[in-house]
């Protein structure tokens, strides 16, 4: 069974990519931060308490992993708004529907 494949606008599709990537590196960077805060806390070269530190890291790993579904489903509904309308037979019928109508 083949996919169907749709035609986008070029311009919405190619700035649904880019905030999308964009959101991608953001949440990355979030996950990035929660790992530095927890090793050092696991290193000992933290001031903050070892809880404090456990703590901060599932904080910034679950805002991280909600702002990634948030950008995942941003991007289909930025991706869905960027599809054409089909072109099949449906709108040559309505114009010649149309145009019988004209007086």
């Amino acid at each position: 069974m083949r996919e169907q494949q749709f035609e986008y606008d070029v311009q919405k599709r190619a700035r649904a990519g880019t905030a999308a990537t964009l959101r991608a590196v953001i949440s990355l960077y979030i996950i990035y931060l929660a790992w530095s805060v927890l090793k050092g806390v696991r290193n000992g070269s933290s001031p903050v308490p070892v809880w404090v530190g456990w703590l901060v890291a599932i904080v910034f790993t679950a805002a991280a992993i909600a702002f990634g579904v948030y950008t995942w489903k941003t991007w289909h509904r930025d991706l869905e708004a960027a599809r054409l309308p089909a072109n099949d037979g449906d709108c040559k019928e309505a114009v010649e529907e149309t145009e019988e109508n004209i007086p």
